[in-house]
């Protein structure tokens, strides 16, 4: 009888306790859950982005155009947040970034007088982002919603320059011989592909590790590879 009371106490005993196991995979699968918290946190931000004024104010063409257009609002987001991510590091000439501010914003609002505003200030926006994080250290975090700019040589052409922008829509802004293109990012069974078709024909631009395959109108696809600084 004592032998039935003792295996019984033991047995209750055994089945309450949390196993180590269970702990550690408890452990593990929260840590699992912090990291993965952190590392989507930028593109979350991105995805529910509104501009950075306030819509019902807008009154330009050029705002109204970012208020309806997703993609146009997380990359004035992101403009905004390195302006004031390189406003408050020391050394910074903050004048003269007022007013290299200003003309740019000259520049975005001249788009509304294109044939395709959708398209000119998708190229002004992100070539912004492009020039900020090249022109200040302090800009080039590579766990921002931006990533970049990435170098690439090409064979026998004009070497690429490519930035990512992560978000609801992801985009590369790719800049080779004084020209550049938004590319917008779509399905691919390995890598990271991005491509969009202009009036002047289609672009692509498939990365894989540390080449990419580089496809514009009037030429032939090359095969350029990743410039490690």
């Amino acid at each position: 009888m004592k032998l039935y009371f003792a295996l019984t106490i033991a047995t209750l005993m055994t089945a309450c306790a949390p196993s180590q196991k269970a702990e550690a995979q408890n452990s593990a699968s929260a840590a699992a859950s912090d990291q993965a918290s952190a590392a989507i946190a930028p593109l979350a931000q991105a995805a529910a982005a509104t501009p950075s004024f306030d819509c019902a104010k807008a009154t330009l063409k050029a705002e109204t155009a970012i208020c309806a257009d997703l993609r146009l609002a997380q990359l004035d987001v992101e403009v905004t947040r390195l302006y004031d991510l390189i406003g408050k590091a020391p050394g910074v000439d903050r004048a003269a970034l007022q007013r290299q501010k200003g003309i740019w914003l000259n520049k975005r609002n001249t788009c509304a007088t294109t044939d395709n505003i959708e398209t000119c200030l998708l190229n002004v926006y992100a070539g912004r982002i492009s020039d900020l994080r090249a022109g200040y250290p302090v800009a080039r975090s590579d766990t921002a919603v931006s990533i970049g700019p990435v170098a690439w040589r090409c064979p026998g052409a004009s070497d690429l320059s490519t930035t990512f922008i992560n978000g609801e829509t992801s985009m590369a802004y790719v800049k080779w011989a004084e020209k550049s293109a938004v590319l917008t990012q779509g399905l691919s069974a390995s890598g990271a592909r991005y491509a969009i078709t202009l009036p002047e024909g289609d672009y692509e631009f498939w990365t894989k590790g540390d080449e990419t395959m580089w496809t514009a109108p009037g030429s032939v696809m090359m095969t350029c590879t990743e410039q490690k600084q």
